[in-house]
């Protein structure tokens, strides 16, 4: 490798391993916080894998953890929804009427799981740890029923991949009622 090559080798891991510092000072606090959930190896890969867990604070409590895994969530909603939509406009293959309803009160309930987040940051913000936990129930339970919709259907599915989205949203969610129940 000549020198310049080598020179930019080293400048690109010194930036990509300075980019990583914030994280790897919040870890303890969010490995401390997502041993807490249900699915433990997601809630720690959210963070890792999204640019809002990037650039935590040293000091990230559970209740900013719970708020920026909520946007992470909401972000992952709407790329859920969005892909729920496509499959039944421009999908692969024909839909029968039975899978199509199915991906519609799917992507409903998704849709209704954003708007549960929204209201559950509004409490969050406002103190209001009643509502937090009824709009956070909520919003799980809209997922559970979204993969319900589909797992009747399953068998007629034209992309596995998008159930696997669905059921990996409803952890998510899962996740985020099991810090917000730590909260107090």
């Amino acid at each position: 490798m000549n020198p310049i090559a080598n020179n930019v080798a080293l400048a690109l891991s010194f930036f990509l391993c300075i980019s990583f510092f914030p994280l790897l000072n919040a870890m303890p606090d969010i490995t401390k916080t997502c041993e807490k959930v249900k699915h433990k190896e997601l809630c720690i890969g959210s963070f890792q894998e999204s640019y809002l867990g990037r650039y935590l604070p040293d000091n990230a409590n559970p209740k900013l953890l719970a708020s920026i895994i909520i946007k992470i969530v909401v972000n992952n909603a709407s790329d859920v929804s969005r892909n729920l939509k496509t499959t039944v406009l421009e999908g692969p293959v024909p839909l029968t009427p039975e899978v199509r309803a199915k991906y519609g009160i799917c992507d409903q309930e998704v849709v209704s799981a954003m708007k549960e987040l929204d209201k559950v940051r509004t409490a969050m913000e406002m103190s209001n740890r009643r509502s937090e936990k009824l709009n956070m129930q909520a919003a799980v339970t809209n997922t559970e029923n979204c993969v319900k919709e589909l797992t009747q259907v399953e068998a007629q599915l034209p992309d596995k991949k998008q159930f696997d989205e669905v059921v990996v949203l409803k952890e998510m969610l899962e996740n985020i009622d099991d810090i917000i129940k730590t909260l107090g």
